[in-house]
């Protein structure tokens, strides 16, 4: 029995090194000379299904964050990567959304908020906008009808944003993808769409304002929890926050949930190219934080 449990550590520990040199060589471009880097990257691209299982239960045995946000930027320059019109880079990052979702629900995450559209994104090209809209409108009846992961993980889809600004067309299909799964009591998925920050913050005031003014809230009552309450996203504020594409800016996105214990993550990576792998190191870097955080929150 000694000699078959020394065999077993002896081989965990080699998996784990392995694993750990695969990702360090593979994703962190600042030691990107390390021997094998190109090839551990193209190992990070093709992981199997069983070595994801395999590291999920490794992240699974630590504390699983409850809300994960991202930005999933890098679409365009994607597409340009590889020759295509914006529109198909558009469609490979939904291809990529689902993908990340099915990871975020085999790990236990209860929570995911997506950047799907920005309100300054309507100064693009009309045709891009128009492609963009026509893209939303199917995927959103796709996903409420179609889409097996939401089916078998009864995802709860909610759009959030500034839905006056959008056409009835995309309105109705936003409010059929809600009506379609609102009973659902799995992952929750915010679609911010369109949405800034700035503009949820000041729809927050207004309804405090028409409180105060119907009576139903006194002035001296406002206070940091009054306006949180009449935010549009109705989530906890998200454990992390991931930005694609190398930009580092947050680009007007979840300002006052993510100001106080959001742990915040830029990687150079296109919203169509993030891996498991990097899912996984976001996560490793956040549970080795968490200690810190909740210091903090305390």
């Amino acid at each position: 029995m000694s000699v078959y449990v020394h065999s077993w550590y002896t081989w965990a520990a080699l998996f784990v090194t392995l694993t750990a040199y695969i990702v360090v060589a593979g994703l962190l471009k600042p030691i990107s000379f390390l021997p094998f880097h190109t090839p551990c990257n193209k190992v990070l691209a093709n992981v199997s299904q069983t070595t994801r299982l395999v590291l999920v239960r490794i992240l699974r045995q630590g504390h699983i964050p409850a809300h994960i946000s991202f930005i999933m930027d890098g679409n365009r320059r994607y597409a340009r990567t590889q020759h295509l019109k914006a529109t198909s880079g558009h469609i490979s990052g939904f291809h990529n959304l689902t993908r990340v979702l099915d990871w975020c629900n085999a790990l236990g995450i209860t929570h995911v908020s997506v950047f799907a559209f920005a309100i300054n994104n309507f100064t693009r090209s009309a045709d891009e906008v128009e492609a963009l809209m026509d893209l939303a409108t199917n995927k959103l009846r796709e996903l409420a009808t179609k889409s097996e992961l939401v089916k078998k993980h009864n995802v709860r889809i909610c759009v959030v944003g500034n839905r006056s600004m959008l056409s009835e067309e995309v309105q109705r299909a936003a409010e059929f993808a809600e009506e379609e799964t609102k009973n659902n009591t799995g992952l929750r998925l915010n679609i911010c769409f369109p949405y800034s920050a700035t503009d949820e913050i000041s729809f927050a005031v207004q309804k405090v304002a028409e409180d105060v003014a119907s009576g139903e809230v006194r002035v001296e009552d406002v206070d940091e929890r009054v306006v949180a309450d009449r935010l549009r996203i109705k989530s906890p504020d998200p454990d992390i926050l991931v930005r694609t594409s190398g930009q580092v800016r947050f680009s007007n996105y979840m300002l006052w949930q993510s100001a106080k214990h959001t742990h915040i993550q830029f990687i150079d990576v296109f919203w169509p190219n993030f891996s498991f792998f990097h899912m996984f190191c976001i996560l490793v870097s956040w549970q080795l934080a968490r200690s810190q955080i909740s210091y903090r929150k305390a």
